[in-house]
C-alpha cells in the first residue's frame, strides 16, 4: 500500500493534538504536558508514525502563521483594564525585566554548557524571555488568583513574546550575518523591525475596525474568516518587508483592535480562540515529534540544573527588580516569582531558530533546541500543579466571589443587573444578541456577545470576582441548561433560573433546576411588571420577617434576593425568612419610596 508520508503525518498530527486536547481538559492537566508526550512517541526516535521533516519548508511556513495567529489572539485578548490595573509593573516586566531574564539565563547557560559560546547562550536567554498566554490563560482559570496578579501574568504573557521573539531574532542574525554585513547593520535592521511592525500592526487593526464597523461591506458569516485572512495577510506581508517582523505586527494589530472594539469583536474572540486551540495542538505535535526522549535525558545533571536555575533564580530575580517601589504585596510578588510557565512560542521559535542554525553548519543549534524544550517542560511540570496550593498558602487566591452572571440580556437581566451594580457587585451579562449586548453596554453594564452554553467561549469568559448565575432568558430549555453547566463552576446553591409559565415545578431528585423567587414571580409577570414601569430596589432588613409578609410592609413589592453581613446571596423562595442587617432587594411599584437605605 502506497503512503504518503506528508498526508500521514498532517493527518496524525491533527488528530492527536485534538485527542491531546481532550486528554487535557478531562484530567484537569495542562494541554502542553499530553501535547508533548504525543509527538515524542509518534514521532521518528519512537513510533516513526510522524516524521515533520517530510513537510519541508511548509513546517516552516506553517510555524509562522500558527505564532501569528496566537499572538493576535493574545493582542485581542488584552483589555485596557489590565494596564489600569498594573500597568507599571508590565511594563516593567516587558521591558528591563525581559533583559534582565535574557542576560542572567544566558549566563547561568554559558556557565553549565560552556560548549555554547557567548552567542548561543544569548540565543537560549532570549527564547526563554517567552511565558505565552495559552499555557497561563487556562493556568489563571484554574487558580483564580487575585485581579491584579492575574492581569500582570495575563499582560505579562502577551506582551513579551513578541518581546522574546525579536531579542532572539537579533541575537540570530548578530550569529549568522554580523560578519557578512556588519554589526550596525545588523542592528538597524532590529530597530527598522521595531518600526515596520508597530506602523503595520497599527494599519492592519484600522483596517480591520472599520471592515467590521461597516457590517454591509462582508455578509456576517464572512466576517470571522476577514479578521483572520487580514491578520495572516499583514503578518505575511510584514515578513516580507522584513523578515522577523511579523510578531510585533500582529501582536499589535490584535491589542489595538481589542481596544478599539468593534462591534462583533466577541464573536472573532470566539473564533480566533477555536483556532488557536486547534493551531497550538497541529504545531505542539510536530515540533516535539522531533525531540527525543534520549535527548532530553542527555542534558545530564546540568541540564536539570539548568531548568532549576531558571524557576528558582531568574524568575524572582526578574519579578522583585521588576516590583521594586510598586504596590504589590510580599505574597503577590512571591506568587508572581513562581509562575513563569513556557508554552507554544519558546518551542516553536526555538524549532525554527535550530533548523537555520543547522542549514547555516551550527551543530550546536540542536544543544539550544533540547535545553529550551527542558525548560518548557520543567517549567509546566513544576509549577501548573503547584499554582493553586502555591495562591492559597500565600493568601492570593481570589477573595469572595459575590458578583452575577446573567444569561440573557433582555429587560429583566438588565433591570437585575442594574440593581446589583449599582449596589457595589460585579455583574456581567452574556447573550447571543449583539442588539441586547449594545443595550446592555448603554446602560454602563459589562456585557459579552457570546454563547453562555459552548464550554469554548466559558473558558475566555473573565469571571473574576463572579460566583452566582441567573438564567433569564424566555428559554425553558436554554436556562436548564445554563443552570446545569455553571452549577459545576459555581455550586448548585448558586445557580437559579427564572420560571416561566410554561416551566415545569422543581423536581430536584430529578436535577432540575431551582426556580429563582420560587412561584411568587414568573418570567412574564416580572417583564410586564418592569414594562409597567416598576423598579429593582435595595434596602436593609431592620426587623425579622418572612418574605411573604414584604406585601404588607411594602404593598405590591416581590422580594427578589437577601445578602447577609457576610455578602453571602440567597434567591428568596415563597417561605424562606428574613433577618435584621440582611440587604434586600425587591421590586416595587411605590414612585415615593426612596431606594437604597429603606428598611422594611
Amino acid at each position: 500500500m502506497h503512503t504518503d508520508p506528508i498526508l500521514v503525518t498532517s493527518a496524525v498530527a491533527v488528530v492527536a493534538g485534538i485527542i491531546s486536547q481532550a486528554i487535557a481538559r478531562r484530567l484537569r492537566l495542562p494541554a502542553i504536558l499530553p501535547l508533548l508526550l504525543s509527538g515524542m512517541l509518534l514521532g521518528p526516535s519512537v513510533l516513526g508514525v510522524i516524521d515533520p521533516a517530510s513537510l519541508g519548508e511548509g513546517l516552516r511556513v506553517l510555524i509562522g502563521f500558527a505564532v501569528a495567529i496566537i499572538l493576535f489572539e493574545g493582542g485581542l485578548s488584552l483589555k485596557a483594564d489590565s494596564f489600569r490595573n498594573a500597568g507599571a509593573t508590565i511594563r516593567n516586566l516587558v521591558t528591563f525585566g525581559a533583559l534582565l531574564t535574557w542576560g542572567v539565563s544566558a549566563l547561568i547557560a554559558r556557565w553549565l554548557f560552556p560548549e555554547l559560546g557567548w552567542g548561543l547562550s544569548l540565543l537560549f536567554g532570549s527564547l526563554i524571555i517567552v511565558t505565552g498566554p495559552t499555557v497561563i490563560q487556562p493556568l489563571l482559570a484554574s487558580v483564580r488568583p487575585r485581579q491584579r496578579v492575574s492581569d500582570v501574568l495575563r499582560g505579562e504573557a502577551i506582551l513579551v513574546d513578541p518581546v522574546g521573539a525579536l531579542y532572539a531574532v537579533l541575537v540570530l542574525e548578530y550569529l549568522v550575518e554580523a560578519e557578512s554585513i556588519g554589526k550596525g547593520a545588523v542592528f538597524g535592521e532590529f530597530g527598522l523591525r521595531l518600526a515596520l511592525g508597530g506602523g503595520l500592526g497599527l494599519l492592519a487593526a484600522g483596517f480591520l475596525y472599520l471592515l467590521m464597523k461597516r457590517r454591509s461591506v462582508l455578509a456576517r458569516d464572512l466576517h470571522n474568516l476577514a479578521v483572520v485572512a487580514i491578520a495572516i495577510g499583514a503578518y505575511a506581508l510584514s515578513e516580507l518587508l522584513i523578515s522577523e517582523s511579523g510578531v510585533l505586527t500582529v501582536t499589535i494589530a490584535g491589542f489595538i483592535l481589542g481596544w478599539l472594539h468593534p462591534p462583533g469583536i466577541e464573536k472573532v474572540e470566539e473564533f480566533k480562540s477555536q483556532l488557536t486551540t486547534m493551531m497550538v495542538s497541529i504545531i505542539f505535535v510536530l515540533l516535539s515529534a522531533n525531540v527525543a526522549l534520549a535527548g532530553l535525558v542527555g542534558l545530564g545533571w546540568n541540564g536539570l540544573w539548568l531548568v532549576l536555575a531558571v524557576i528558582f533564580i531568574v524568575r524572582p530575580l526578574v519579578i522583585f527588580v521588576s516590583t521594586l517601589g510598586g504596590d504589590l504585596t510580599l505574597a503577590e510578588r512571591l506568587f508572581l516569582a513562581w509562575i513563569a510557565p513556557r508554552g507554544i512560542i519558546a518551542a516553536a521559535v526555538s524549532s525554527l531558530f535550530a533548523l537555520i542554525l543547522s542549514q547555516g553548519g551550527e551543530p550546536l543549534g540542536e544543544l539550544v533546541l533540547y535545553l529550551v524544550f527542558a525548560v518548557v517542560v520543567g517549567t509546566v511540570l513544576v509549577q501548573a500543579p503547584t499554582a493553586r496550593w502555591v495562591a492559597a498558602r500565600l493568601g492570593v487566591l481570589e477573595g469572595d466571589r459575590n458578583g452575577f452572571l446573567f444569561v440573557g440580556g433582555n429587560t429583566i437581566a438588565r433591570a437585575l443587573a442594574r440593581a446589583l451594580d449599582r449596589a457595589g457587585y460585579a455583574v456581567q451579562i452574556v447573550d447571543r444578541s449583539q442588539w441586547q449586548v449594545d443595550r446592555a453596554r448603554a446602560e454602563g453594564l459589562h456585557a459579552r456577545c457570546a454563547d453562555a452554553l459552548d464550554p469554548l467561549e466559558i473558558e475566555n469568559f473573565d469571571l473574576f470576582g463572579i460566583g452566582h448565575l441567573c438564567a433569564a432568558t424566555p428559554s425553558d430549555g436554554v436556562n436548564r441548561l445554563a443552570v446545569q453547566l455553571y452549577a459545576r463552576e459555581f455550586g448548585r446553591e448558586n445557580v437559579r433560573a427564572i420560571k416561566l409559565e410554561s416551566s415545569p415545578p422543581d423536581d430536584l431528585s430529578a436535577g432540575d433546576p431551582m426556580y429563582a423567587f420560587g412561584s411568587r414571580l414568573v418570567w412574564e409577570d416580572f417583564l410586564e411588571r418592569l414594562n409597567a414601569g416598576q423598579e429593582i430596589r435595595s434596602a436593609e432588613v431592620d426587623e425579622d420577617l418572612a418574605v411573604d409578609e414584604i406585601g404588607r410592609l411594602l404593598p405590591g413589592a416581590v422580594a427578589l434576593l437577601a445578602i447577609d453581613e457576610h455578602e453571602r446571596v440567597r434567591f428568596l423562595e415563597d417561605d424562606d425568612p428574613l433577618t435584621v442587617g440582611e440587604k434586600l432587594f425587591y421590586l416595587t411599584p411605590g414612585s415615593d419610596v426612596e431606594s437604597t437605605g429603606d428598611s422594611p
